[in-house]
């Protein structure tokens, strides 16, 4: 595992002290009494290792797959390592002994070891509703004291790994427990680390499995509030390659959370204090000095196993010499489940009479491997070199080709590679269906179309084959062509799917776009592709709301000069839109958000597309709304359309924007008459439009602007009602960023102030759902405000502290819009509570915000609760003359609902 896997995700957590030196891995830094210790990479990725694990044998084989992840490396660089970097601490500490070496084993770091942890990140609100189930498994054949046992195990404090070779079934040993186990209110979470070849993205795939959001800064804490609160068994499964990584997060999760549980399958334990072990051997298979007919010799399950795969394709009516063969085949194999399907495939498709001849070379070099090395590459990877070399040209160089794939891919994908291997289409098919008799291949149908998958170990055995071969690099080309393709037609559904649908078939490309865009911006690739493979996958990772990712990736493209200057000015566009999308909609908005909006509409402006001029435009004005500033965002989208001569109506998307942004603005009539044709054009439900690339589907958008609109004009019924329909399409496509802008900007304050507090209570859990998955700064404050303002309304004076907390917290991430309105629901809580200088201190604070002369739409009720105050410090006077400031506002407005409240509010305090 590389050194940077390692302190981004693992040791993050982690600041370890040994004699007066300390490791800080998340800084990559080494200090010795404060001065920072040069090392390099290798040193320093040997000593993180070692440090993580002091007092343990740390062996050969770890530190290989630790520091040169995926290469083949020489013992003696790792001796040149370890050495300079002994001399590097004993010329600091003369006199301390640090790493021992533990002859034919290892090393071991020997000296104490403090850990520093800081506090546990602060927890999110989690729901089951959204996590990858665990995929189907075959039936277990002689696996019953294996279930029983794990079964129990898993009961107990701590987590169960399941440890194996390769090949030995503990996938499906782990989900039949998961699936026996739980019962109708429980929920499966499976991670498939199989597809993850970087430890850096082990993280992403555990939150994603359990819908966390990609953004969160930490989202394994996302997953300890899952699984602290829910009735959840998670699995995550091959663990092998990215060990370290695992270890660290499952230990963290199991420390944290004791009663969690978790299944793990690794083909070496994790070694970590809260781990459970259970070793899992072959299938069984008879004693070959014991004499056995065919029909006892069957009812073994290894032998079983190898006769249903291979009489599956022809083989009828096993004769005793051909199951004596199989009961050879099955103890040579240590009854490994995998290798025996990989037997079976074989010799399924030759005569049974050839099967012992055919084998009796073919297992000679299984024990060939070294006696430290790991243990697939002592008897899966053997079964593997054998029953590649077995395969005729065309499937060996067609499994090479598709070892590119990380996940899944169909037979479309298979045919873009055949080129790279210089195979005929029609050899190609065959070798692809001969791949999966064979098992090296496996395929499900996926709805109308077939998809096949590689297995991890196969893949990587096959990548292997692939990087000495003289095709490599053409195979790498195609495939990067081949996402890139994917991608470009994922855009064009982009705009007519819904995000449900559109997920549901792009989202498990997001491997193979990391493989393409990392080999494409590799000195050796092609970063004129690599810059195309960028604005290609721009959807997905909106959709996706991996924002930072994103960010991270178009910085990628902007440094490659170049590569930059040779893309069309629609692609300029589109990198430089999706760039300031991407500042504005984080958790924090990027100091540089404006200039990006801007750079966005210099792009479009030059590449005379009017959509994505459009598209800039509004953007850059939901930016400025956000900010507080709506009036600065209508004068530009006025000036944009008075420039362009453009009538809104012809950009629907952008009128509904107009219309909310007039509504912050305090021009409800103006908004009310855009609104109302709006609905009659675009309201309707029932229609297949898919999403605005404003991030929100029209539909609900305009529902949740003419609720607010109606809410404020006095109609809090039709309100609620529009803000329902809005959220329940929302729900119903599963857009996140459509949900929390209908939640967040109508449904739950219009519930709230109107005094609905059940229903703003569900709805509040909703949008902290919502802001688990959707790492949008807006989304989170306002759950976070409303849950204080909730909490408060029913008389817990706690609540208090949550609301001025989000409200800080909204401002530190530059998100404005709707701040004074907070301040002053804040301030009416602290009147409640007769509170009347803290109501004051508040409703001040409006009076310092940036564009309070700007979003007026809540300036009749600013005036209304100054005059609360009033009352509450007995000044009549002033009290009326405020009172009087916010009805002559209101009317003026024709914001019918303050009206309503101010005269309550004069009622009540009897100011007439």
């Amino acid at each position: 595992m590389s050194h940077d896997g390692v302190s981004q995700a693992l040791s993050k957590q982690n600041v370890y002290q040994f004699g007066d030196f300390r490791l800080l891995p998340e800084a990559q830094a080494l200090l010795h009494k404060g001065q920072s210790v040069a090392l390099g990479g290798r040193g320093f990725d040997i000593l993180t290792l070692l440090v993580a694990r002091a007092g343990e044998v740390v062996s050969k084989a770890d530190l290989f797959s630790h520091v040169w992840p995926d290469y083949i490396v020489h013992e003696h660089n790792l001796k040149v390592n370890v050495g300079n970097l002994r001399r590097s601490l004993a010329e600091l500490d003369p006199s301390g002994e640090y790493i021992a070496t533990i002859a034919g084993r290892g090393y071991k770091f020997v000296a104490a070891v403090e850990n520093d942890r800081p506090a546990a990140a602060r927890p999110t609100t989690s729901s089951t509703r959204h996590h990858t189930a665990p995929p189907q498994v075959r039936q277990l054949l002689g696996r019953d004291d294996a279930i029983r046992q794990v079964s129990e195990e898993i009961d107990l404090p701590g987590y169960v790994t399941i440890v194996g070779p390769g090949g030995a079934g503990k996938t499906s040993l782990a989900v039949t427990v998961a699936q026996q186990s739980c019962g109708e209110d429980q929920a499966i979470a499976f991670v498939d680390l199989s597809t993850v070849t970087d430890p850096r993205f082990v993280v992403p795939a555990i939150a994603s499995a359990l819908g966390i959001s990609l953004g969160l800064d930490d989202p394994i804490a996302g997953v300890i509030d899952v699984l602290r609160s829910n009735k959840l068994l998670l699995i995550i499964d091959n663990c092998e390659h990215v060990i370290a990584m695992a270890a660290t997060i499952v230990e963290r999760i199991s420390a944290e959370v004791p009663g969690a549980r978790i299944l793990v399958t690794s083909r070496e334990p994790l070694r970590t204090r809260h781990e459970q072990i259970h070793f899992l051997s072959g299938l069984a298979y008879p004693d070959q000095t014991t004499a056995l007919s065919s029909t006892d010799a069957m009812q073994f399950p290894a032998i079983r196993l190898f006769i249903s795969k291979a009489c599956g394709a022809g083989v009828s009516e096993p004769t005793e010499d051909y199951v004596r063969s199989v009961v050879s085949i099955c103890a040579r194999l240590d009854g490994l489940a995998l290798a025996i399907e990989l037997a079976a495939g074989t010799a399924s498709v030759l005569a049974p009479s050839s099967l012992e001849g055919l084998f009796k070379d073919g297992f000679d070099a299984m024990g060939r491997g070294a006696r430290d090395a790991p243990l697939r590459h002592q008897s899966l990877e053997a079964t593997l070199d054998w029953s590649y070399r077995l395969l005729p040209d065309r499937e060996a160089i067609l499994l090479d080709l598709l070892s590119v794939f990380s996940g899944r891919f169909s037979a479309d994908d298979a045919e873009a590679m055949y080129s790279a291997g210089a195979l005929e289409p029609m050899a190609g098919r065959d070798a692809l269906s001969q791949l999966v008799a064979k098992s090296l291949l496996s395929a499900q149908h996926d709805g109308a179309t077939m998809h096949y998958r590689m297995a991890e170990s196969t893949g990587t055995y096959a990548a292997r084959r692939l990087f000495g071969s003289p095709f490599r690099e053409k195979a790498k080309r195609q495939f990067a062509i081949r996402i890139r393709d994917k991608l470009q037609i994922a855009e064009r559904e982009w705009s007519s799917q819904t995000s449900r649908e559109w997920l549901g078939k792009y989202r498990s490309q997001i491997d193979d776009v990391r493989a393409a865009i990392g080999w494409a911006f590799d000195p050796a690739g092609d970063a004129e592709l690599g810059v195309e493979l960028v604005v290609s996958a721009l959807p997905l990772w909106q959709e996706l709301s991996a924002f930072r990712e994103m960010l991270a990736a178009i910085d990628t493209a902007s440094a490659n000069s170049a590569a930059l200057s040779a893309l069309a000015p629609l692609g300029r566009v589109k990198l430089s839109t999706a760039q300031a999308w991407a500042m504005t909609l984080a958790r924090h908005m990027h100091p540089q958000t404006s200039d990006a909006w801007r750079e966005s509409i210099f792009h479009a402006s030059g590449s005379q597309d009017a959509e994505f001029q459009i598209r800039s435009v509004c953007g850059q004005a939901v930016f400025l709304a956000y900010s507080g500033r709506p009036r600065t965002a209508l004068r530009s989208m006025k000036d944009f359309a008075a420039a362009m001569g453009l009538d809104w109506a012809a950009a629907p998307d952008g009128k509904r924007l107009l219309a909310h942004i007039k509504i912050y603005a305090g021009e409800l009539e103006s908004a009310s008459h855009h609104l109302h044709a709006l609905m009659n054009d675009w309201g309707s439900l029932e229609e297949g439009r898919g999403l605005s690339r404003f991030q929100v589907d029209l539909p609900v958008a305009i529902r949740l602007s003419q609720a607010f609109l109606s809410w404020l004009q006095g109609d809090p019924e039709r309100a609620s009602s529009l803000a329902g329909s809005a959220v329940d399409r929302a729900a119903d496509l599963d857009h996140m960023i459509s949900l929390g802008n209908a939640i967040s900007l109508a449904a739950l304050p219009i519930a709230f102030v109107e005094g609905d507090l059940e229903t703003a209570s569900q709805l509040q859990r909703q949008l902290t759902e919502v802001s688990r998955r959707e790492s949008v700064g807006i989304y989170e404050g306002t759950a976070t405000f409303f849950a204080g303002a909730i909490q408060s309304a029913r008389g817990d004076k706690a609540g208090f502290a949550v609301m001025q907390d989000s409200i800080t917290g909204l401002l530190r991430g530059s998100w404005r819009a709707r701040v004074p309105f907070y301040r002053s629901l804040l301030a009416e809580a602290y009147i409640a509570a007769g509170e009347m200088q803290l109501a004051e201190n508040s409703l001040r604070a409006v009076l310092g915000e940036i564009g309070i002369r700007e979003e007026r739409w809540w300036h009749p009720d600013l005036w209304r609760v100054a005059g609360m105050i009033e009352v509450g410090k007995a000044r009549p006077h002033q009290a009326k003359r405020y009172f009087q400031k916010s009805l002559d506002s209101a009317i003026a407005m024709g914001a019918g609902a303050a009206t309503k409240r101010t005269q309550l509010a004069m009622a009540a305090a009897d100011v007439r």
